[in-house]
């Protein structure tokens, strides 16, 4: 089954100041944040990290220290680095549940990462938890169709998909994608993110020929606003790819799968999880040409990342 690409949107919370550690803590956070939003994730984390030194200089427990915690753990999830994400954002809710409640908005989308971080982990019913309580937050404090709200449902999407939940699964990315077509703009990446998941449950409940027009719809979103070599756009790739694969269409399969490789080989560490999802893909689609000795290296790559 086609899995869902979730993305987690980074706390772009800066605080304002005028002392100079305040001045270069933002800088450093700003230039993460640059480096993120072109996928360029281990430049990122090297700017949060840097950011949360100087956060954790001025020895206060405040929001610029829950920030800078937000911020690493998005990157860590980026990386692929599951284990450290959770840890940094356990310890930015228990900074954001203190200084402003446990149903805060604030302290919602912080839930909603580490219950997305939860789902990666394969801890399903502390995600639903996780999720499940930043979905009531949100929609009590922002509204039902709040973009907030989507984000939390399309996280819960993801996890009812991953548990062969499709009834559920597919109910929340309906949702999701009715609140983002009218909060957010045609080209807005995360609407390419809410189709792209709508796409991969049309395909697991045999609407194949919606699901690919979803993803192909998601595709060209995601090169028109990240451009043509952003990890997102190899994602969407790959989906395209095993949809024709099922279809019989070796050839077109074969070439979105090398496309979304190279993206990846180029942008992410040699170890991320991604990537080992690309090579079995790429190896189903040789042993589905009758090249098996080939596809037998490529999974043996991709079983060699899996076990690292």
């Amino acid at each position: 089954m086609t899995k869902f690409s979730t993305v987690l949107l980074l706390a772009t919370t800066l605080i304002a100041g005028c002392a100079e550690r305040s001045t270069l803590w933002e800088e450093y956070s700003q230039d993460g944040l640059s480096a993120y939003s072109v996928g360029q994730y281990e430049e990122a984390e090297s700017a949060f990290v840097a950011a949360l030194e100087e956060a954790e200089r001025s020895g206060k427990v405040d929001e610029r220290l829950a920030t800078s915690l937000n911020n690493l753990a998005t990157a860590y999830t980026a990386l692929g680095r599951y284990g450290g994400s959770e840890a940094l954002y356990r310890r930015a809710l228990a900074i954001r549940e203190n200084l402003y409640g446990a149903d805060s908005a604030i302290t919602a989308s912080t839930l909603n990462s580490l219950g997305d971080i939860y789902r990666l982990l394969g801890r399903y019913s502390e995600a639903e938890t996780a999720l499940m309580r930043s979905l009531v937050i949100r929609e009590k404090k922002l509204g039902r169709g709040h973009p907030d709200v989507a984000m939390t449902l399309n996280n819960l999407a993801v996890l009812y998909e991953e548990q062969d939940r499709l009834a559920e699964a597919l109910e929340a990315a309906e949702r999701v994608v009715i609140i983002r077509q009218a909060a957010l703009k045609p080209a807005d990446p995360l609407l390419a993110t809410s189709l792209n998941n709508l796409a991969a449950l049309h395909n697991a409940t045999g609407r194949r020929d919606k699901a690919e027009s979803e993803y192909m719809q998601a595709l060209r979103i995601r090169e028109a606003a990240l451009g043509p070599d952003h990890p997102d756009v190899a994602i969407s790739l790959n989906n395209i790819a095993m949809l024709k694969l099922t279809g019989g269409e070796h050839e077109a399969a074969e070439l979105l799968v090398q496309r979304a490789l190279d993206i990846q080989q180029r942008n992410l560490p040699d170890d991320h999880p991604t990537l080992a999802i690309t090579l079995r893909n790429y190896a189903a689609v040789m042993r589905a040409t009758g090249r098996d000795m080939d596809a037998t290296i490529l999974e043996k790559q991709a079983q060699g990342i899996e076990q690292r």
